[in-house]
């Protein structure tokens, strides 16, 4: 029995409560008797609790421990006793910090998130000002009458020729930023594009707009307008057209300031719809930092090829949006009715589906005043292009959310099994009347849930198609409730053409519509122009006066848009 006590008294758990109790009642009768008293007492024959390991060593225990409790025995000995060591002092909740230690500041005045706008040593005007003092040497015009006297600096100032050094060393910023960043900088000094910037100039602005902020800072502050926190439309424009005058890719567009236009606006319009996610035509701070919009500006500067930049820039996708809208527009005022984008895709869409792109689609650039309905009887070119990225590629979140919104009738953020029913019942009504199979809306529905798998079986929340394992097939449902043509394709679709998508070249569903969607025009318009070459070779000889006056009116010898 004792030896089955001791093994028991030996084990760490018994060992540990032990000592716990001892704690307790130290501390519970120091505070009654002022005394510390509470010493435990073992008998003198019982060996400590390493060697009664160690050796093996058959103890006896003068008093009997219940399971609940164990009688203490007051012994004034057992202070001084080796084997039991004071306890050490009790631990404090807090931690002390000696008084010679310096804590950093949490913020700063003018600090953004993260230590954002916090002074970067390294890149100080202190640090920066021999390059770019070395550069005003090399490359800097002597100052000369006024110039002179109002200049309390080098005598040497640069123009915007001789400034991109500055803007693409110095500032890294692409090359096609050196006239606005130019222009930026003489409008903060109040002086004029012929005076050109000095050194005093260049610091007062880096120290006041480069010097504390990371490259997307400046990249946000140099493009928005002094007096805004946010970037409109308007403020691309500039430096947009300083990449059709000097990017290389775009030489051909020279001589077509229309297109030219429209190229802009394209681009754009493209940068609204991907950046600006809340489509209110404002972008942010917070936006640009979220997106790959400065990567793209890099990208599309050192790239001879502006087809390769397939993010906003390329021209091959603008040529796709924009003759797709030529192609509705049959009366030219660049308007696109009802009626005409019915025609879309080969009456692809129902008309349930184009009343409402119409009434609730996103439109960043709205204009309509409260009491002007008419603004949305028809869609714009920028309108146009929402619709069209949208429609071509259902697999990220900004279609989803556009289409999202177009079928959610009532607004509650749910797409109900009333709302795609009524939806779906057009699109049976069609099938019928094209001779095709008729899927019963249970079926598809069931077919879905399947495919998406919502959190609810009675609606569909927006954050369900936006999961990651069944975004690049969420799209189907919005397809089988509008867009008749690509359901159909989706139910007879070939498991090995999908995979054959899932492994191709394209990053995007929109990047494979569009490269194939170009291929298609291109060969058309070759086709025209051999038919008009051919046509040319047999009468050239009977028309060549008719010709030449139908040509003197303007109204031939153009094609819509120049490959």
């Amino acid at each position: 029995m004792d030896e089955l006590l001791v093994s028991w008294l030996g084990s760490d758990a018994v060992y540990e409560k032990v000592l716990n109790l001892i704690e307790t009642h130290r501390s519970s009768t120091s505070t009654k008797s002022g005394k510390d008293t509470s010493a435990l007492l073992l008998s003198p024959t019982q060996p400590s609790r390493k060697a009664s390991q160690q050796l093996g060593y058959e103890a006896t225990v003068l008093h009997a421990v219940d399971d609940d409790d164990i009688h203490l025995i007051k012994n004034s000995n057992s202070l001084s006793d080796p084997e039991y060591p004071p306890p050490p002092p009790p631990r404090s909740p807090y931690t002390i910090i000696p008084r010679d230690i310096t804590i950093p500041p949490f913020y700063t005045p003018n600090e953004g998130g993260r230590g954002r706008g916090r002074p970067n040593l390294d890149q100080s005007w202190t640090s920066i000002e021999p390059k770019v003092g070395a550069i005003f040497n090399e490359l800097g015009l002597p100052l000369s009458g006024n110039m002179i006297l109002n200049s309390d600096g080098p005598s040497q100032y640069l123009l915007v020729d001789n400034f991109m050094r500055i803007t693409k060393e110095i500032c890294n910023f692409p090359n096609f930023f050196n006239g606005p960043l130019y222009r930026r900088i003489l409008l903060t000094s109040k002086r004029q594009e012929s005076d050109g910037i000095t050194l005093n100039m260049m610091k007062n602005f880096w120290e006041k707009n480069m010097e504390r902020f990371d490259a997307i800072d400046r990249f946000f502050r140099l493009v928005k307008q002094p007096d805004r926190d946010y970037i409109s439309r308007d403020d691309f424009l500039p430096y947009i057209e300083e990449l059709l005058v000097c990017h290389p890719g775009l030489e051909f567009l020279l001589n077509h300031a229309e297109f030219q236009e429209k190229y802009a606006v394209t681009v754009i319009t493209r940068i609204f719809y991907s950046v600006n996610t809340c489509h209110n035509g404002k972008i942010t701070a917070r936006q640009i930092r979220k997106s790959d919009l400065l990567q793209s500006f890099h990208a599309v500067d050192e790239e001879e090829d502006i087809n390769k930049i397939t993010r906003y820039f390329s021209y091959e996708h603008f040529y796709v949006l924009y003759c797709r809208f030529w192609e509705l527009d049959h009366d030219r005022d660049y308007r696109i009715t009802r009626e005409d984008l019915l025609k879309y895709g080969e009456h692809s869409l129902s008309h349930l589906i184009v009343d409402r792109i119409f009434d609730a689609a996103p439109r960043p650039f709205e204009t309509v005043q409260e009491d002007d309905s008419s603004g949305r009887d028809y869609l714009s070119y920028e309108d146009f292009i929402f619709f069209m990225l949208s429609e071509e590629d259902k697999a990220n979140e900004i279609s989803v959310r556009y289409w999202f919104s177009c079928i959610d009738v009532d607004g509650d953020g749910k797409l109900n099994n009333m709302e795609m029913r009524s939806f779906y019942a057009v699109q049976l009504h069609r099938m019928q009347c094209l001779g095709h199979e008729i899927v019963p809306f249970e079926d598809m529905l069931c077919q879905m849930i399947d495919m998406i798998k919502p959190k609810s079986t009675e609606f569909f929340l927006v954050e369900d198609f936006l999961q990651p394992e069944c975004v690049l097939v969420s799209g189907t449902l919005f397809d089988a409730l509008f867009n008749l043509n690509k359901y159909l394709q989706f139910e007879s679709r070939d498991p090995y053409l999908e995979r054959q998508k899932r492994e191709d070249e394209f990053e995007s569903a929109w990047d494979r519509f569009a490269c194939y969607d170009y291929n298609r025009l291109a060969m058309e318009e070759e086709a025209r122009e051999e038919e008009a070459m051919e046509i040319d070779w047999v009468t050239v000889d009977d028309d060549e006066d008719d010709g030449d006056d139908f040509n003197s009116l303007g109204l031939g010898g153009a094609s819509e848009a120049p490959f």
